[in-house]
């Protein structure tokens, strides 16, 4: 197995290539990733897109730590161009809300601690904003609502 399809395995997470590492200091990695998705589906038409038109800004984006380093994932989004409208658009993923600096599964851990422990803590252990921890609390609560609500008109 190739050292990046390790490291890519070890990441965990789907549609997702870690490219390179970089150990920033002793309470921090980097991980340099990109997307291996073939396709992407324009928003406006629905249709699939194989024509990569560019990328975009680089993301660093906050993922859970791995052991005692707070793990970043250094990520540009792809941008299409759709073969039906003509018209150019970022790439959707799986793994992380659009707007935010996140990954989806760290939004869960957050939340998760959130349900237990003070917002000023885990604001200081895991370097983010009250505001930052209380939105994530929110965003996951109403979330969570909302499925039990849909299971409960079942």
């Amino acid at each position: 197995m190739a050292y990046s399809d390790l490291l890519s395995e070890l990441l965990g997470i789907d549609k997702l290539r870690v490219m390179r590492t970089e150990i920033d200091s002793a309470e921090q990695i980097t991980l340099f990733v990109e997307s291996v998705e073939e396709v992407a589906v324009c928003p406006d038409c629905k249709q699939l897109s194989l024509l990569v038109h560019g990328l975009s800004d680089k993301q660093l984006i906050h993922d859970l730590s791995y052991g005692e380093r707070r793990c970043y994932l250094s990520y540009q989004a792809r941008r299409f161009r759709c073969n039906c409208c003509d018209k150019t658009f970022t790439e959707g993923v799986a793994w992380k809300r659009t707007g935010v600096s996140y990954t989806l599964r760290y939004e869960k851990h957050v939340y998760q601690r959130a349900c237990k422990e003070p917002v000023n803590r885990i604001a200081q252990d895991e370097r983010l904003s009250e505001e930052t921890v209380q939105a994530i609390f929110e965003h996951w609560a109403k979330k969570r609502l909302r499925h039990e609500d849909t299971r409960k008109s079942k």
